[in-house]
């Protein structure tokens, strides 16, 4: 019988790893939630990948992370460095993760066992939205330069507010920026430049518990799969950074947000429960 429940048990799929792939790009330069988009939508269209269990699920998404920190971190576009260069910039950088990382290390149970269903993802969509709006009735004149250490603090906490799948590291960073008083634009490259370190350290963090328990010569190939297209679509995405550093209006990405998060709140109802992660 259990050999019986393990064939039927649902495994990756090629095709769901590269549909990840090319959606985690996009979601995650963009303040739209990369982690709600490869929840939430393959859920909304059923694919098999939204029955996988949590551990199954893990080391795609740890793959996704790792081709888009690839991209960015081998080819930046300029528009995505501070002017804080050399020792500083990257001692900021070094700020802004640390209490990301230690409210991460201390939340990493909670989140994984109470948030990351359908319902509490778009809780978070909704969140980042009403987030969003408030930011855009914010102005500043403050230039990326005159980032300090305080600043880097506030960043990194408010970083942390995106370990609550659905609100998104882009939205969170790029927000708090805004309330600092940045101009519009460098809100954006400073949220854009906070992206890497953050994701980069998630990654090794992650593949390293993964390495411990091994992975099956399946697994491996969506792994590379869910990687490659996670690597190419962000390369692909990036003149879409231009979007969010020309000072323009944050009102369509909350609206995408909303639209996505009203769509699974109706699939809700109809399915009548909440279906766990």
């Amino acid at each position: 019988m259990r050999l019986a429940a393990e064939a039927q048990a649902p495994r990756p799929r090629l095709r769901d790893a590269l549909l990840l792939g090319v959606m985690h790009g996009p979601a995650e330069l963009l303040p739209i939630s990369s982690s709600g988009h490869t929840t939430l939508v393959p859920w909304l269209l059923g694919l098999d990948y939204s029955e996988l269990s949590a551990s199954d699920r893990k080391p795609i998404e740890i793959a996704l992370h790792a081709g888009t920190a690839a991209a960015l971190t081998i080819s930046p576009p300029p528009s995505q460095i501070t002017t804080a260069r050399g020792a500083r910039g990257a001692a900021l950088a070094a700020t802004t993760l640390l209490p990301t990382s230690l409210i991460g290390l201390v939340a990493r149970k909670f989140v994984r066992n109470r948030l990351g269903t359908p319902m509490t993802v778009a809780i978070g969509l909704v969140a980042g939205s009403a987030a969003l709006i408030a930011a855009d009735r914010s102005s500043g004149s403050r230039q990326a330069d005159s980032e300090t250490f305080t600043d880097a603090l506030q960043l990194g906490v408010a970083q942390s507010a995106a370990l609550w799948p659905g609100v998104s590291r882009s939205t969170s960073m790029l927000c708090s920026a805004r309330a600092l008083g940045f101009e519009a634009g460098d809100a954006a490259r400073i949220a854009r430049a906070g992206l890497i370190p953050a994701a980069a350290a998630a990654t090794t963090l992650e593949t390293v518990e993964i390495a411990r328990s091994g992975i099956t010569t399946q697994e491996a190939a969506v792994i590379a799969v869910a990687a490659g297209s996670s690597f190419a679509s962000t390369m692909l995405a990036r003149p879409l950074v231009r979007v969010l550093e020309s000072g323009g209006t944050l009102k369509p990405w909350a609206a995408w947000r909303l639209l996505v998060a009203a769509a699974t709140i109706l699939r809700i109802r109809s399915l009548g429960k909440d279906r766990p992660r």
